[in-house]
């Protein structure tokens, strides 16, 4: 029999489903599975990740709230303590009673509820410092003038305290009133210990105090006894107001300007801005005929043997997204609390993690690189002594710096830098000397692990910082 090749024609193809329903109804029912399996499948797994990354980026926002909190609560802790020593008493020490443990555990695992406790006791300290002023001013008993201060504070009117607000912004809104009562104290005790300037007329009278008028009897009697308390109480308030001036330093509560710019010896508590502003910022000058230049991050044993030395090993994160020059005031995600193991999300909604970087030119120019954008880095310093050094600091375009969670520099955003007129790549006696600097501080580094947390804005075109440590003995 001839053989004879088949055809499978549309008539052939009808008779073939209609012989087997049951095969045209799979082939169907495969090609359906396969068509979602394409179109959603790939989707639902990308969700998936996109889920897990999410759950990744939320748990670290929360860890970062968290020590954020602990970090103000910590804050509200010293300015206790701080408004404690400045009205002459010792830290309140609070008796643990059996009866109190279970509230003192509850409370400790609430942060809001830690921060109201804080809250009140700076409350109860600033109503005795009023108090003693009173008690001196109208020569009563100090408990009369107590009452008389719990009096009116009872009278005053308070904001109601909205319900349901999460503990963060709690926390938040309790520290930022405990840093206006540390400010207000402050303001005080330089008025105590500075005395009231008195502007005389023709008659004798007319007394006007330093900071506003005021009846004239009251500014005689304020001047006449060293700016309203007597000398030995002034030199007290000064000794006691010692840790109070170093924390509102700490905490920025001072004129901000006495961060920025040039020269400025930062390692006593107290320091005094004697800068003066001008268009163009050059960089302290180097004795090119003693330059040792290195770079490191452990200085003394194991260091190196360097009288110049770059900074050039850091934990980098960014880019953010910015909002222009205003940015480097936003406080993003690693500002509120450093956690190198965490992710959040930069730029772009891109996600952003720590990591290492180390250059081996100078400057330091972190990657990946982005215009408009804010950058971190982290860094931490070993030292086998306790030293002063002089810290230069440089930074295409703005910067803020950390040391041991102290901030001591905010750069110039007004001025004249030497990169911008020629890109620093250029500069080539500078970048010798590792001399890329606007402005220079004299830090306290203790012995063993310092940190430094760096900020840096980039706007456009060329980025980089530049920290360089030079011994001060």
């Amino acid at each position: 029999m001839p053989y004879e090749t088949s055809r499978l024609d549309g008539s052939s193809v009808a008779v073939l489903w209609r012989r087997y329903p049951w095969l045209a109804a799979s082939v169907l029912t495969h090609v359906l599975l396969g068509l979602a399996l394409y179109t959603s499948g790939p989707v639902r797994v990308e969700l998936k990740r996109d889920d897990k990354l999410r759950t990744q980026v939320n748990h670290a926002l929360q860890q970062t709230s968290r020590r954020e909190m602990q970090r103000q609560l910590r804050t509200m802790e010293e300015i206790k303590e701080a408004l404690e020593q400045s009205a002459g008493a010792a830290p309140a020490r609070q008796e643990r009673k059996p009866a109190a443990d279970a509230a003192a555990r509850k409370e400790s695992r609430d942060p809001a509820e830690q921060a109201r406790r804080l809250a009140a006791a700076i409350e109860t300290v600033q109503q005795k410092i009023r108090a003693a002023e009173m008690a001196r001013v109208l020569r009563i008993p100090e408990q009369e003038a107590l009452k008389r201060v719990r009096a009116e504070e009872a009278r005053r009117p308070k904001p109601p305290v909205p319900k349901n607000r999460p503990p963060e912004a709690v926390v938040a809104q309790l520290a930022a009133q405990a840093k206006a009562a540390l400010a207000q104290r402050r303001a005080q005790l330089l008025a105590q210990q500075q005395g009231v300037k008195l502007n005389m007329g023709r008659g004798g009278g007319g007394g006007e105090g330093r900071h506003g008028g005021g009846p004239p009897g009251n500014a005689h009697h304020a001047a006449k006894n060293g700016g309203g308390i007597s000398g030995g109480a002034a030199q007290d308030s000064a000794a006691l107001g010692g840790r109070l001036n170093a924390l509102s330093s700490d905490l920025g509560l001072g004129n901000p300007l006495a961060l920025s710019g040039s020269t400025l010896d930062m390692s006593s508590a107290g320091f005094s801005d004697q800068r003066s502003y001008g268009s163009f910022l050059a960089p302290p000058p180097v004795d090119q005929a003693t330059l040792r230049t290195g770079a490191g991050r452990t200085l003394g044993a194991g260091g190196p043997y360097a009288n110049r030395i770059f900074l050039d090993t850091w934990y980098v994160i960014g880019p953010f997204g910015a909002h222009g020059r205003g940015s480097i005031d936003e406080v993003y995600p690693p500002e509120r609390g450093l956690d190198l193991d965490a992710v959040y999300y930069g730029m772009n909604d891109q996600l952003v993690r720590w990591n290492w970087q180390q250059e081996l030119h100078y400057p330091f120019v972190p990657r990946p690189r982005a215009e408009n954008a804010v950058y971190y880095a982290y860094t931490e310093v070993t030292l086998e002594r306790d030293m002063d050094m002089w810290v230069a600091i440089g930074a295409d375009d703005d910067s803020k710096m950390w040391f041991n969670e102290r901030l001591v520099w905010i750069s110039g955003m007004d001025n004249d830098k030497p990169w911008y007129r020629r890109p620093f790549y250029s500069m080539h006696a500078e970048l010798a000397q590792r001399n890329l600097t606007e402005g220079q501080r004299k830090l306290h580094f203790h012995k063993g692990r310092n940190t430094i947390l760096f900020k840096l804005y980039n706007g456009m075109n060329l980025m980089f910082f530049s920290v360089v440590l030079s011994p001060a003995d």
